[in-house]
């Protein structure tokens, strides 16, 4: 009887043993995040008879732009895109859940006109038909999930349609269009999910520190930086005759990527206010 159970004894102690020596799995991060994607230009229109057209009255046009606790068009002759950089709220992190749309679309517009400068040539002027018709598109492209220049929405399918709605007519146009992450992602760099960690939150280390949000300006620069490095949208940003520009940016979350918060942002450019 001894015996017996002595080598039952034997068996779970061999057998621990064994456990201890077998590897653990190791906890991978998922594969990298998807780039930043450039602007695509679709050349065929969209007909507008289309079933998938969404009604204009259906939905906020853009001409209405959201309030701002602290920026409206009269900061525009406040600020250059040098005292800009020093303005406070714009080095603020991003709160989702709370953006201040009008702050967001002045970095875009002070970051682009800083690269025009910067290269010898006139800075933009603001316009605030352009900046409405930016955020609209914006809009609508996160509300109708699509993305391109071509919009789904009836009336509003060309930038001459969206040009037309807020009171610039006969004009000389262009339109800059990207998708990018609102957090400060490192292109490349894989990362692990709220899943992963247990947490709302993504991080390059697992359960490590959060990815931060951008703040105003950062997210701004990041974006231009983008368009900048790209020669058709550089192109559009470095125009001689695009003496006026807005730009527009909406949030959402990505339900195909764990619900991350994303930012589809637009710049229009045009040859008159």
């Amino acid at each position: 009887m001894r015996s017996k159970i002595f080598g039952i004894s034997l068996f779970i102690i061999f057998t621990v043993f064994l456990g201890c020596l077998t590897p653990k799995k190791e906890v991978k991060p998922i594969q990298k995040v998807e780039e930043i994607k450039e602007t695509i230009t679709v050349e065929k229109s969209v007909e507008k008879k289309d079933p998938d057209l969404a009604l204009l009255e259906s939905i906020e046009d853009g001409r209405k732009l959201p309030s701002s606790s602290g920026w409206g068009p009269e900061k525009y002759s406040e600020f250059n895109d040098q005292s800009f950089l020093n303005y406070e709220p714009a080095n603020q992190p991003i709160d989702p859940a709370k953006v201040d749309y009008p702050l967001l679309n002045a970095a875009l517009f002070y970051m682009a006109s800083k690269e025009r400068r910067e290269l010898g040539l006139r800075p933009f002027v603001y316009s605030e038909k352009c900046e409405q018709a930016a955020f609209g598109h914006a809009q609508d492209m996160v509300k109708y999930d699509f993305y391109s220049h071509t919009s789904k929405v009836g009336g509003k399918e060309t930038l001459k349609d969206r040009l037309d709605l807020v009171g610039i007519e006969n004009t000389v146009g262009g339109e800059n269009i990207i998708i990018s992450f609102v957090i400060q992602y490192q292109a490349g760099r894989p990362v692990f999910t709220p899943a992963q960690n247990g947490g709302n939150f993504f991080s390059y280390t697992k359960g490590g520190t959060p990815i931060s949000y951008h703040t105003y300006l950062s997210l701004a620069k990041s974006l231009v930086a983008s368009w900048f490095n790209s020669p058709s949208h550089r192109k559009n940003i470095l125009n001689p005759d695009y003496s006026y520009m807005g730009g527009g940016a909406y949030f959402y979350k990505d339900s195909k990527f764990f619900d991350i918060d994303r930012v589809k942002a637009v710049q229009v450019f045009s040859s008159k206010p």
